[in-house]
């Protein structure tokens, strides 16, 4: 377990903690690109490809499978319109897509 400094305001804490401890502030990771993000989910967003990419494995298999089937296509329609409006209402705000949850 390595000690890491919040972006935020420079505390000290575990790079294990989902948030900073003293302000709150979220960490993601840097590396990922929201325009990759947002061809990904417009092109394979009914497999949960986008999850795949943003760290979020559970709900991305969790679409995977759901495609699969006649009514869970369904659903993962209405998910993917869900994504794709958070994708576009959160475009300069990274973290919210990329969050470690």
């Amino acid at each position: 377990m390595a000690m890491i400094y919040c972006r935020e305001c420079g505390a000290r804490h575990s790079d294990k903690a989902k948030a900073c401890p003293k302000c709150g502030y979220v960490e993601y990771d840097l590396t990922k690109s929201t325009v990759v993000y947002l061809l990904l989910l417009w092109f394979f967003g009914l497999i949960g490809a986008h999850r795949f990419y943003a760290g979020k494995t559970a709900s991305g298999v969790v679409m995977l499978i759901l495609t699969c089937t006649l009514y869970g296509i369904l659903i993962t329609g209405i998910w993917w319109i869900i994504d794709l409006i958070y994708a576009v209402c959160n475009l300069g705000k990274p973290e919210n897509i990329f969050a470690k949850k």
